[in-house]
């Protein structure tokens, strides 16, 4: 149990963190730790439920099908819109509080992806790739009816100039910034070493439990070596990474 929760814990860290930096947008007024610890005990409570865990696959499906429109809406706009004479950020250029196209294309990208699951024509695991592509063509026509295919050259030479002035400020800041020293220590480089072996011995013993397991009374016996030693090479790993990590901060202080 300790080791399931340990490794949860750390390799979902980078999702709390987005979860948390997302929740301190809405909640300004709390520290970011704070709002990440928050974010943390909500989702290990609502983690507990069987419904949950039971369901994890097709929630994190239909989770990733609210967002999917986004990628598409940034791809086509990003990618496609430059090679069909379309302008990037037109929004911007005409000083919109919001995109119209883009709110309606996710609404309706929401309905194709859910009509599709509805009437089972595909299944769940495949229905962003329709849904994606539908986005992508639907926001290139609306964004084309909104002005995107308009000619901005004035509002784009005003950004670039803004964009200039932005970097020559930041260079000019970055000016009295000190080099960073590496910890190049023996300390440091063992603590290293510690962290790089233990990751090693975590991914052979892994490759050995898939790979050269030839029958269930083996694979029982990798699987159990591999979670025994799994469970200590992970504690080495971040133990000797954070250690060797305030070492480096504490040098460029």
């Amino acid at each position: 149990m300790l080791l399931s929760l340990l490794r949860v814990g750390l390799t979902a860290n980078a999702n709390l963190y987005r979860a948390g930096l997302a929740a301190q947008s809405i909640f300004v007024n709390q520290s970011r730790e704070r709002t990440t610890a928050v974010v943390g005990l909500v989702t290990v409570v609502i983690a507990c439920f069987p419904f949950v865990f039971t369901q994890m696959l097709p929630l994190l499906t239909y989770a990733g099908l609210l967002v999917v429109p986004v990628g598409g809406i940034v791809f086509a706009e990003h990618v496609l819109f430059p090679k069909i004479g379309l302008t990037r950020y037109w929004a911007k250029y005409q000083n919109l509080s919001k995109s119209t196209p883009a709110i309606a294309t996710w609404a309706l990208a929401l309905i194709f992806g859910f009509g599709l699951n509805s009437l089972d024509i595909i299944s769940f695991y495949y229905l962003f790739i329709p849904t994606w592509i539908f986005t992508i063509i639907i926001y290139t026509v609306l964004a084309k009816k909104y002005g995107a295919d308009l000619d901005y050259t004035d509002a784009i030479l005003a950004d670039e100039n803004d964009q200039q002035q932005i970097a020559e400020y930041q260079e000019s800041m970055a000016i009295n910034d000190k080099d960073i020293i590496d910890d190049g220590s023996k300390i440091t480089k063992l603590l290293n070493g510690f962290a790089f072996v233990s990751l090693m011995t975590i991914t052979m013993l892994a490759v050995n439990v898939m790979f050269f397991s030839p029958n269930m009374e083996v694979y029982a016996d990798n699987k159990t070596l591999f979670e025994s030693v799994c469970f200590a090479c992970t504690i080495i790993y971040f133990s000797c990474s954070y250690v060797a990590l305030k070492r480096h901060k504490k040098l460029n202080i």
